[in-house]
């Protein structure tokens, strides 16, 4: 009987032991706060902020978002890098996370190296777009214009290195044209430059420039992604006329190098059964991207693809940040 009880007390013993091992693993068991390089109410926000919701529903705990603007999200993504690779501060990252190390060699991060991609969100393609004074309505005039006249025409963008300005410099570098560029302040301020005639065409973000479309404000001419956008169904993929042409700005979630495998797998499929939802296809068809969600590591190749490509660019541009 003795020995009986002692095997079942040791039994008991190492039943709680395990009980609490597990209940010390359970992730979270804290704030987790979510680094977003933007200022409150834009997209990004509001995308970060639904998704916060959300994880906090499924994890029984708060998500907070930390609104870190400042340095085209090069000082949200460092503070991310730095922080504790415990899954308690992660960062919500776009395609200029890719591009800034490239562009300034004072940012002090590498995309790929530095840190543990959780799951890309969502995607959208740039549309090349014309003040209706330029005369021309397709890709194909564009280019036998622009190439007929090197350095005669500007061309402007949301600001140096952002995805509006890369996406002129790899058309013209493909076509082998010359356009002088002029950056502006943020889509707005392009737009309104378009609109008004101060620069003849410019790329810019799809959902920004629809109601300008529709509008008859602007002709659009390409969308940059690899086939068409459904937004758009009938306005041709640059690539149709450039073989090998591909660029989205896309957005996800990242945490520091090292976090454990677990809480990154945790959290992917957290976000991504969010994505599922009716309430966020609903989200993402009136913003109009495209949820494009990913498995960690094919948002590594993402990261690391666009880092490279983009690279590239900047390199045979000669542009620097200012």
């Amino acid at each position: 009987m003795k020995v009986a009880s002692l095997v079942t007390s040791i039994c008991l013993s190492l039943a709680l032991l395990s009980s609490a091992s597990a209940q010390d693993a359970k992730y979270p068991k804290d704030i987790v706060h979510i680094v977003v390089g933007s200022s409150p109410g834009g997209t990004a926000d509001t995308v970060s902020r639904l998704i916060a919701d959300q994880l906090g529903k499924t994890f029984g705990q708060t998500f907070v978002v930390d609104n870190m603007p400042g340095a085209g999200g090069a000082l949200a993504a460092t503070t991310v890098k730095a922080a504790a690779p415990d899954g308690y501060t992660i960062g919500f990252v776009f395609s200029s996370f890719s591009i800034l190390p490239s562009l300034n060699p004072k940012v002090n991060y590498n995309p790929v190296t530095d840190f543990a991609p959780i799951a890309k969100v969502s995607s959208a393609p740039n549309v090349l777009l014309v003040n209706p004074s330029f005369g021309v309505k397709t890709l194909a005039e564009w280019i036998e214009k622009v190439k007929a006249n090197p350095g005669k025409f500007d061309y402007g963008s949301g600001g140096i290195g952002y995805s509006q300005h890369l996406s002129m410099e790899m058309l013209l570098q493909a076509i082998k044209g010359e356009s002088v560029h002029i950056p502006f302040t943020g889509s707005g301020n392009l737009l309104a430059a378009l609109i008004s005639d101060q620069v003849p065409f410019a790329f810019d973000t799809l959902t920004t420039a629809v109601p300008h479309i529709n509008a008859g404000e602007l002709i659009p001419l390409a969308v940059t992604s690899a086939q068409r956008s459904e937004v758009l169904p009938q306005v041709p993929a640059v690539a149709e006329q450039v073989p090998g042409y591909e660029l989205t700005a896309w957005n996800g979630f990242v945490a520091p190098k090292g976090t454990p495998p677990e809480i990154v797998k945790a959290l992917n499929e957290a976000i991504l059964a969010y994505l599922a939802t009716d309430k966020a296809k609903e989200f993402f068809a009136k913003v109009g991207t495209k949820i494009d969600p990913s498995t960690p590591d094919k948002f590594g190749a993402v990261i690391g693809d666009d880092y490279e490509k983009f690279g590239k660019v900047i390199s045979e541009a000669g542009i620097k940040a200012q």
